[in-house]
């Protein structure tokens, strides 16, 4: 079967269980490399655990997703929600294979990273699914519904411009709430 007519019921998830494959390029150097160079490792720290995703049988995807907390100011919490810093599932790395790129996979990548997100929440508490979006994907994720953490991205820039670095070039700070999802 060719790569252009994949069905998401052909996709295979496995949780990361060793060093990865080799031969995935998603076509963006950071990802590529915490794929091979960070992600066995972080996942043995039980700092993050991370998915694969394959296309018959070829690796075309993955994320990585960790605990986090999101931090919101009062106008983006609303009035229902009492704390400035609320239970989050972070997605820590994302990326599709170039080749199986505009075949929605990153959709399905995301919707399952949400999917966790609530089971997590009926045991712990978690309210949202955060990401940090570099700035050529921010409308891609705000048309899955994903909003800009306001507070979030002013803590970030003053710890950019603190450490003399452009706060023009950091990714978004970005959030989905949960309960937004049926």
């Amino acid at each position: 079967m060719s790569i252009d007519a994949i069905s998401l019921d052909d996709v295979a998830v496995r949780r990361l269980d060793g060093p990865p494959d080799t031969g995935f390029d998603c076509g963006h150097q950071d990802q590529n490399l915490f794929l091979y160079g960070r992600a066995w490792e972080d996942q043995e720290e039980g700092i993050s655990v991370t998915y694969l995703y394959y296309v018959h049988g070829i690796l075309a995807g993955f994320v990585t997703v960790c605990m986090d907390s999101l931090l919101l100011s009062r106008r983006e919490r609303g009035v229902r929600v009492r704390y400035e810093t609320i239970g989050a599932v972070k997605i820590a790395q994302v990326g599709v294979d170039e080749s199986f790129q505009s075949r929605r996979l990153g959709r399905r990548i995301v919707a399952d990273a949400i999917v966790l997100a609530q089971l997590l929440g009926e045991i712990v508490g978690c309210r949202y699914v955060i990401l940090d979006a570099r700035l050529d994907v921010v409308r891609w994720y705000e048309n899955l519904g994903f909003k800009h953490n306001t507070a979030m991205q002013e803590h970030r820039v003053e710890r950019a411009l603190k450490m003399k670095r452009d706060p023009d070039r950091l990714a978004k700070s970005m959030r989905f709430d949960i309960r937004a999802v049926g």
